[in-house]
């Protein structure tokens, strides 16, 4: 496993990572090539453009989680410094962002940031990175109402017909560690129906740690065991997934 890859989402400024810049210049001497570091508030999103400046091949988005918007008190301030921070050399995406109905977070709330950053995006150009947490048929009828809307399905958990048909629509899909996983029914099936030009991997570090280091902290340096499963699924040699990944990140987050 000597390819490197492009690990498309990546939290380095969460506070599991001690040291996450010298953790990072290791990474990129070994194992990746490119990674997106994500925001998900203000505040992360400043530190994703801080971090991001000091590695020539680490980008970041800026965006609002759907678990973040019940802590904003004025939405539009908000939104006016991720429309800020979006305007950033090393900002390649607007995210994460999308719905989660996994916790309790009054729908309405989530929905009404939702509509305004896919509305920011195809005001500004740029991909979105959704965040999709049981809440698949709300998720997709949002995209589908911005029509000018791109980006990637970060952490895929939805149906393979979904997966099929966010492909149709220009839309990547992102596979986790999970698919690793003994329990990952869906994901392997999801694999096999997504167009390989279509596809990315991720850490979503530090978490969603893939076989055989679940449990431990996540990091890019674990990317290779996803891609490896994804690879074996398409019947694919490794180098050459490894080599159509990153063809794939760099078109997705249009990076030269």
């Amino acid at each position: 496993m000597s390819s490197l890859l492009f690990d498309t989402h990546s939290h380095y400024t969460d506070s599991k990572f001690d040291d996450p810049a010298t953790l990072l210049k290791q990474l990129f001497e070994t194992d990746i090539c490119g990674a997106m570091c994500c925001g998900w508030d203000v505040k992360s999103s400043r530190d994703c453009v801080e971090l991001a400046s000091s590695f020539p091949d680490l980008y970041c988005s800026a965006g609002i989680h759907p678990e973040n918007c019940v802590d904003i008190e004025d939405m539009n301030s908000a939104l006016d410094e991720i429309k800020a921070l979006c305007k950033k050399d090393k900002v390649k995406a607007l995210g994460e962002i999308g719905l989660d109905y996994y916790w309790e977070i009054p729908k309405k709330k989530q929905m009404e940031y939702f509509d305004a950053q896919l509305g920011l995006a195809e005001e500004l150009d740029l991909p979105v990175i959704i965040h999709d947490r049981e809440a698949h048929g709300d998720v997709f009828d949002m995209i589908r109402s911005h029509k000018k809307v791109r980006g990637v399905m970060h952490g895929y958990s939805g149906s393979a017909e979904s997966a099929r048909q966010y492909s149709n629509m220009g839309f990547y899909i992102s596979f986790p560690g999970t698919i690793t996983f003994k329990n990952a029914a869906k994901l392997p099936e999801v694999a096999m129906v997504v167009p390989v030009d279509r596809i990315v991997v991720e850490t979503d570090c530090p978490y969603l740690t893939p076989v055989p280091f679940r449990g431990q902290l996540n990091h890019s340096g674990y990317i290779k065991y996803t891609a490896a499963k994804v690879a074996e699924l398409l019947n694919m040699d490794y180098n050459d997934f490894c080599r159509i990944e990153v063809e794939n990140s760099k078109k997705l987050f249009n990076i030269d």
